[in-house]
């Protein structure tokens, strides 16, 4: 029997800092302990490609938080990961000395590409029945992934830079939103996602998997659980329960959705425009079922230490 070694692996994404620790024996790993912190990292300076000082601030004091826990619980590694915010930002590599100066913590920045790779094998993890063709999405602040698979493996992968932080920045929509700024996103998602239309031309495709972040929202808000307490490894989500939220969404402003059961307070600003990009992509390609996991890319850079 092999030992025991617990990890800790940090994503640190545009808008929230997520960390997973899992015991790893044997060949497969057990969580321990998830949490997240809120950091905006984008906020004031996503379309500029640049740190403000504040997001600098609000990126130490997460990564800082998330060490006091993983010192709790005693893990014998970290692996911290930081994507699409700190990998476009003019000042990235800045925050990445200063979280080594001051936190002594090895923030490894990573392209879209191995973030595609990372969120793939942490979504084969999560799903339970063999898929023939689906198209895996990964909504983030920064960046959006979208993985064409068949089976176990990957046929073609791409990350665009259309995150949600980078959304809310350019087109800065009512509360609640209005039917003309709707539109004018759908047509900038139109031009911005055409390698993806390139793709997968003549191929249809009826299976969408969302990963993580707003799609664990989505899931939550349609079985009205609290935020955090239900890990899905995987679960289908009904369109129809899908235009339900999303309507719902629409027609509600930000205190409204605080309300709403099942609604995480991070993403509270980010749910309306991530659920209209989500719709885009259902009706553009025909999708006829979603499948949620709450697998993505901690779960898959775990992978790493299970060899």
């Amino acid at each position: 029997m092999g030992n025991t070694m617990r990890v800790a692996i940090i994503d640190l994404g545009t808008n929230t800092c997520n960390l997973l620790i899992a015991d790893v024996k044997n060949g497969n790993w057990e969580a321990v302990h998830r949490s997240k912190e809120l950091v905006k990292l984008g906020r004031d300076g996503i379309h500029k490609q640049l740190l403000t000082p504040s997001a600098f601030q609000r990126g130490l004091t997460a990564l800082k938080n998330h060490l006091k826990k993983i010192k709790h619980f005693n893990a014998d590694q970290i692996q911290a990961y930081a994507t699409s915010a700190i990998r476009n930002a003019s000042n990235g590599n800045e925050f990445v000395e200063l979280a080594k100066y001051e936190l002594n913590i090895n923030l490894e920045v990573i392209d879209g590409n191995q973030e595609a790779d990372f969120i793939f094998s942490g979504v084969l993890q999560g799903l339970n029945s063999n898929l023939n063709r689906f198209l895996v999405l990964d909504i983030g602040g920064g960046s959006n992934e979208f993985i064409l698979a068949n089976n176990d493996r990957i046929l073609w992968k791409q990350s665009f830079e259309i995150g949600m932080a980078r959304v809310l920045e350019r087109f800065v929509p009512d509360d609640p939103i209005a039917p003309e700024q709707i539109t004018a996103m759908e047509q900038w998602f139109e031009t911005e996602l055409k390698d993806l239309w390139q793709r997968i031309d003549h191929e249809p495709i009826i299976t969408l998997v969302g990963c993580s972040g707003a799609f664990d929202t989505f899931a939550d808000l349609i079985e009205q659980v609290n935020p955090e307490t239900h890990i899905r490894k995987s679960s289908e989500i009904m369109l129809e329960d899908f235009l339900r939220i999303y309507k719902l969404l629409l027609a509600t402003n930000k205190e409204e959705r605080n309300q709403l059961k099942g609604m995480d307070p991070m993403r509270v600003e980010m749910i309306v425009v991530s659920s209209v990009f989500v719709n885009f992509i259902v009706h553009k390609l025909g999708i006829k079922r979603i499948i949620q996991t709450n697998y993505s890319l901690k779960e898959g850079a775990l992978t790493r230490f299970l060899t």
